[in-house]
């Protein structure tokens, strides 16, 4: 594919976006709906936190199986019948009943949401010329965090339109719009030719005409390898710090809309529409994914101009210190709060601009085809085992100790990134490329 472009790549680019808006909508649109579905089940506390959970941790088993079998009966098919089965599954969400019903169908959508890091980023690397690999993938996390603030809009729209009791239902089924149009997409792409040579050779390598025997365990035990263990535990180790902060830093929320006092704002709108609009975790989500969007579209025009793992590594330690200034700004009991805003954009402007886009595309271009996809999947699904650790843990950390500290916390997280980027870098910089893995696509 070097030297041209591929054919079908704009619609390739296309159904990749589908599928990363589409898994940026149900995780951020989680928890838009958490207070309408736990006041009309009238659930406890404990199982607000169960309900909440159950998508990161759908998505951390939907990327690892889904990255591996990916490698084994191809990119392609999977998505295709991924984004039938998320269509069913946007529906049945939206008729939840009771606690189990919700809590099924949000595993379920989980799942599947977790399901399209892996699938998409080796479709994209391997359906795309590789000097457009970088931006394009930058490209697919800016839709990704594009979802969010779409997320919050489509619940402002409907709350003009539906009571709170059908509110989150419609809220939860409108993912089923993109997953339909990706679904008619996909249906008219072909497969990967890469993944296809691989297979080829493989089933000529075993002495016969067809694939052999799946195994789903050996190719993630390769990851693990002496050839590739060291990548693997430094992109894995990365990403998953990451969205531990990028997940818990939602717990500072409330702190930044005291800053700027949108609780005021948006409860101007309370008697002009709907309770929903005077909802601070709305207007929170808001403005925050405005702060991230501006890192990810920076991302676009940078990517192919700074080395990935330079980005990364610098990424991790300026959002690490950004977060260091905040804690120590919060334990002086200083008054100037213009200074939580500037560190808080620094914070998620470093994010985005480097670890968000760089975790997803190094470990889409650090292993070779044939688990190319074993290893984005590992990778994804340890990363939101990270999400989910921070969903469930960080508010009894605040409870038991601040906010402050949960703030500085998180800042050691991303340091301890930040040194995992720097072993990354003596990793694939090493002499020795036979026991290494080599990253397809460098910048200059």
């Amino acid at each position: 594919m070097k030297g041209m472009e591929p054919p079908h790549t704009r619609s390739v680019s296309v159904l990749c976006s589908l599928g990363l808006f589409i898994a940026g909508y149900i995780f951020y649109s989680s928890s838009l709906i958490e207070s309408f579905y736990a006041s009309e089940f009238h659930l406890t506390s404990w199982q607000i936190g169960m309900a909440q959970s159950s998508v990161p941790l759908g998505a951390m088993l939907g990327a690892v199986l889904a990255g591996r079998l990916a490698d084994l009966v191809g990119r392609h098919r999977l998505l295709v019948s991924n984004f039938l089965i998320l269509v069913v599954t946007a529906i049945l969400g939206a008729l939840s009943f009771d606690f189990y019903s919700l809590c099924l169908s949000r595993i379920m959508s989980g799942c599947l949401a977790g399901t399209l890091y892996p699938l998409c980023a080796a479709y994209l690397t391997e359906m795309t010329a590789e000097a457009s690999v970088a931006r394009q993938s930058a490209i697919l996390m800016f839709i990704n965090c594009l979802a969010a603030p779409v997320a919050c809009i489509v619940a402002i729209i409907l709350s003009c339109l539906y009571p709170e009791h059908v509110l989150w239902r419609m809220i939860t089924i409108c993912y089923a719009v993109p997953s339909l149009a990706a679904y008619l997409l996909s249906k008219k792409l072909p497969e990967s030719r890469e993944w296809l040579s691989a297979a080829e050779e493989k089933a000529s390598c075993a002495g016969s005409g067809t694939n052999p025997v799946p195994n789903i365990s050996v190719g993630l035990k390769i990851l693990f390898s002496q050839s590739y263990r060291n990548v693997t535990v430094c992109l894995l180790g990365a990403w998953f710090l990451m969205d531990i902060a990028y997940y818990g830093i939602n717990f500072f929320v409330p702190y930044l809309l005291q800053v700027i006092e949108i609780k005021s704002f948006s409860a101007s709108f309370n008697h002009q529409f709907h309770s929903v609009l005077s909802n601070e975790t709305i207007w929170g989500t808001f403005i925050i994914n405005i702060f991230f969007m501006l890192g990810a579209l920076s991302a676009i025009f940078i990517v192919e101009k700074v080395n990935l793992i330079q980005l990364q590594k610098y990424g991790f330690l300026f959002a690490s210190i950004s977060l260091f200034l905040l804690a120590g700004y919060f334990y002086s009991g200083l008054q100037y709060n213009y200074a939580v805003i500037v560190l808080f954009v620094v914070f998620n402007f470093a994010l985005n601009l480097g670890p968000d886009v760089t975790t997803y595309l190094l470990s889409a271009t650090s292993y070779p085809v044939e688990i190319r996809g074993s290893g984005h999947g590992m990778n994804a699904g340890f990363a939101k085992f990270g999400s989910f650790l921070g969903v469930l843990l960080l508010p009894r950390l605040q409870d038991l100790w601040g906010y402050q500290f949960v703030i500085l916390l998180l800042s050691m997280l991303l340091f301890t990134a930040y040194i995992l980027s720097i072993q990354l870098a003596k990793v694939l910089s090493s002499d020795d490329k036979m026991t290494e893995a080599a990253v397809i696509y460098e910048t200059n």
